[in-house]
């Protein structure tokens, strides 16, 4: 196969959290996964054996990497290494979407709290 196409308009959502739907598309090499979190999120601390690197492109995350705040803005990016314990907390009034790629490719996103 040359390429895969798909829409997140078709690709179904699962809830990972109350708060958080996601969708996932995966190719040989990457997993992308689109999430949406309602307001008021407080994903607790996990890490997993996958790099990832999330796009924020509506709203605001702050994300909580192994004790330090680190706050994502629509626009901007960050790569969390594999292994590196980290939470995601929204504000009360944002409904927020980013887009994650791992790597290396799972069935899921493996979770280890």
């Amino acid at each position: 196969m040359k390429y895969k196409k798909a829409s997140w308009e078709k690709v179904d959502a699962q809830n990972v959290d109350p708060k958080v739907k996601q969708q996932v598309f995966t190719t040989d090499n990457i997993m992308v996964v689109r999430y949406v979190y309602d307001p008021g999120l407080h994903f607790p601390e996990h890490s997993h054996p996958q790099e990832q690197t999330t796009i924020v492109e509506k709203g605001r995350l702050i994300y909580s990497i192994d004790g330090e705040d680190v706050e994502l803005n629509a626009g901007e990016i960050l790569t969390i290494k594999p292994n590196i314990k980290h939470g995601t907390v929204t504000p009360p009034d944002v409904t927020s979407v980013a887009i994650s790629i791992f790597t290396p490719v799972t069935e899921t996103v493996v979770i280890e709290k």
